[in-house]
C-alpha cells in the first residue's frame, strides 16, 4: 500500500484560514492539484482514493486523535506510506511550541514518511531551528498569505518547494 500524495498536517495552534491559504499557495507553487480531507472521513478509504493521484492533500482536523472507525489518521498515513509535511505557526516571538518535537517523535515511532516541518509565518530564526534538531524544510513567509508577496518571499517559497521535492524523491 503506497500513496504518493503528500498530506499537509497542522500541528499546534490551528488557523483554518492560514491552513487553507498555505495549502493553496503551496499547491500552486508546486504546480499540482489540491485535495482536501478531514478527520470525519474514513482514513483508509480516503487515502485509498488518493493513492494514484498526484497533488497535495490539505488535512483538516486532529490527525492523531482516535477515529471512530478505529486507529488514527497518522497510523493510516504510515500504513499507506503516504508522505507527510507537518506545518506549524510560530508564536509572535518566533518560538515554536513543543508540539513540533512531540509530533516528529510520534511520526518516527509510527514510521511515517515525514518529508519535514515547515514554519508558516514570521519570524524565522534559522539558528534556533537548527538548534532544536528537527527536520525543518524551511519556512513560508507571512506575506505569501496575502496577495502581494515580495520577490524575496517568492524565492524562499521556491527553495521550500525544491527541498520538499528532494525529500519526496528520496523516500523509501
Amino acid at each position: 500500500m503506497i500513496c504518493l500524495t503528500p498530506f499537509l498536517l497542522t500541528i499546534g495552534q490551528r488557523d483554518e484560514t492560514v491552513n487553507s491559504v498555505f495549502s493553496s499557495v503551496l499547491a500552486d507553487a508546486w504546480r499540482c492539484r489540491l485535495f482536501k480531507s478531514s478527520y470525519e472521513e474514513n482514513p483508509n478509504e480516503c487515502i485509498s482514493a488518493l493513492a494514484n493521484e498526484r497533488g497535495l492533500t490539505q488535512f483538516l482536523g486532529d490527525f492523531a486523535m482516535l477515529h471512530p472507525d478505529g486507529g488514527t489518521w497518522l497510523e493510516a498515513l504510515a500504513a499507506w506510506k503516504a508522505p507527510v509535511i507537518l506545518f506549524v505557526l510560530p508564536a509572535s516571538d518566533g518560538m515554536v511550541g513543543g508540539e513540533a518535537s512531540a509530533y516528529v517523535a510520534l511520526c518516527k515511532q509510527l514510521s511515517v514518511n515525514l518529508l519535514g516541518l515547515v514554519q508558516v509565518g514570521d519570524p524565522w530564526d534559522s539558528h534556533k531551528r537548527k538548534l532544536d534538531g528537527l527536520p525543518w524544510c524551511g519556512f513560508f513567509p507571512s506575506d505569501l498569505l496575502n496577495q502581494s508577496p515580495s520577490i524575496q518571499s517568492l524565492i524562499i517559497l521556491d527553495e521550500l518547494i525544491r527541498k520538499l521535492e528532494i525529500q519526496l524523491k528520496y523516500l523509501p
